[in-house]
């Protein structure tokens, strides 16, 4: 097995106020709760899941306070975590499927809320995120599942991001979703700070709906990124396969971006660019008659196949640290496109190769900005962190042997002054699996300078997992 597979080992240990054994300084400064996503349980009545993205979703905070860190983990016991325990069954994932009757459930009814995607902050509500329209509130202190997040519109989505963008001069969270049917749309749509109203913004008609994971978000636009993996919707019911299997890499499509004024909703631009594949975009903001679009690109849609779990538990018994690097041979590129909105040619630059699960500073969100943080991938036995300018294409980089390195997220020192130095002026929190002893850690940085702070020892592995956020108003 590949050194990293207690990455794709399930979890049946769950915690509650563990306080844990703290190596170097946590800033006193540093106060609130990190509250990580990802799957954690991978068999279901005996059998393995299909995809990495099918595991069952366990939630995973980390309280700060005066320099201890507390731990709890739980799993979110919703519809399919009861169902999947239970009765031993798993369908509508990403790729692990049921049977026709189960498809056309997951459409006409409730589709699944196993949601191990990613959290976030929704109408004064803590809520867990998937790809479907189910959005799973959770308390913030016991991390206990309490229902769906219900919106009273008209508004109908069988895929949606589980990366909202909040805007805060806007007072609005904005998302999209896609609408399958005799007619497939794409609908952008906005939800207000003070009220629970999910208000559209733009809806554009498609022919071939394609998978989209993320958007690009500035003061005046919103950019859906598509690239040419699509579906003929009428597939989702054909025998055989799960959500994803249906979906084709048609490069002669090429890379469009449909940018729609966030005002007015209407499509000002539409530019198309070479076929790439991504997952996550980075940041974005306006330049004069441009937008500026930073993404993590690959070269096709590979990677979604690199992420089954056949691919990932392939490799030899045995394997150590001179194995293929997790997750395959896929590599993201950090890549920046300038998107005219009044014609001519997207252009395109790479600034670092081998990252993936980028983020910026809250503060730096929809402006021109300096410092992108992201998971490095680039070695062969161990992920890393990276810190890079892109402006100049420079990055520091953090390694340690048999680690690997989840999703960094910055934490702003309030101390620091406003403007560009609250870019890199905290700390970088991050998941790391230490694979010789097969426990995890949480790894602090120097977010200015990448040199390691602390780090406080969980004494059971972590699964790998997606996204995180800091809340630091959760400090129970």
């Amino acid at each position: 097995m590949p050194a990293y597979s207690p990455g794709f080992r399930s979890l049946d240990v769950e915690r509650d106020g563990l306080e844990l054994a703290v190596e170097g300084e946590i800033p006193a400064w540093l106060s609130g709760s990190l509250v990580r996503n990802g799957p954690a349980m991978f068999e279901v009545g005996g059998r393995r899941v299909e995809h990495w993205f099918d595991g069952l979703a366990m939630l995973h905070k980390f309280r700060f306070a005066d320099g201890d860190v507390v731990y709890s983990n739980r799993f979110l016991r919703t519809d399919t975590f009861e169902k999947a325990v239970e009765e031993g069954t798993l369908s509508n994932q990403f790729a692990t499927s049921g049977g026709y009757l189960d498809r056309l459930r997951s459409f006409v009814g409730k589709p699944t809320d196993n949601a191990n995607v990613n959290v976030a902050k929704l109408d004064g509500e803590y809520v867990a995120l998937t790809e479907t329209s189910r959005r799973v509130r959770f308390d913030p202190e016991t991390l206990s599942a309490r229902g769906d997040l219900v919106y009273e519109d008209d508004l109908t989505g069988h895929h949606v991001t589980a990366h909202l963008q909040h805007d805060r001069e806007a007072g609005k969270t904005v998302g999209y979703m896609t609408e399958f049917g005799r007619r497939n749309r794409y609908h952008v749509y906005g939800v207000p700070d003070d009220r629970p109203e999910r208000v559209p913004l733009a809806s554009v008609e498609v022919e071939r709906p394609a998978y989209l994971h993320s958007f690009a978000l500035t003061p005046r636009y919103v950019v859906l990124v598509e690239p040419p993996y699509v579906v003929n919707p009428f597939r989702f019911f054909l025998p055989g396969g799960g959500f994803i299997d249906h979906f084709r890499w048609r490069p002669e499509r090429g890379t469009r971006f449909l940018v729609f004024d966030r005002s007015s909703g209407e499509r000002v631009a539409e530019p198309t660019t070479n076929p790439f594949f991504f997952f996550h975009t980075v940041n974005a903001f306006e330049s004069g008659d441009e937008i500026v679009v930073d993404l993590v690109a690959y070269d096709d849609a590979t990677i979604v196949e690199d992420l089954f779990m056949a691919s990932v538990e392939g490799g030899s018994a045995g394997a150590s640290r001179d194995a293929e690097p997790f997750p395959g041979a896929s590599e993201g590129v950090l890549t920046r496109l300038r998107v005219p909105t009044d014609g001519g040619e997207i252009g395109r630059r790479a600034s670092y190769r081998g990252i993936e699960l980028p983020r910026v500073a809250p503060s730096a969100r929809t402006r021109p900005y300096r410092y992108a943080y992201g998971q490095a991938t680039g070695r062969r036995g161990e992920n890393g962190l990276v810190k890079v300018d892109v402006e100049t294409g420079t990055s520091r980089e953090w390694w340690e042997e048999a680690k690997y390195a989840g999703e960094p997220i910055f934490v702003a020192d309030p101390a620091a002054e406003e403007g560009a130095s609250d870019e890199d002026r905290g700390v970088v929190l991050a998941p790391v699996l230490d694979v010789e002893t097969e426990r995890s850690l949480l790894l602090v940085l120097d977010s200015e300078t990448f040199a390691e702070r602390a780090r406080a020892h969980v004494p059971h592995h972590i699964p790998f997992g997606f996204h995180g956020e800091f809340f630091p108003e959760i400090t129970s």
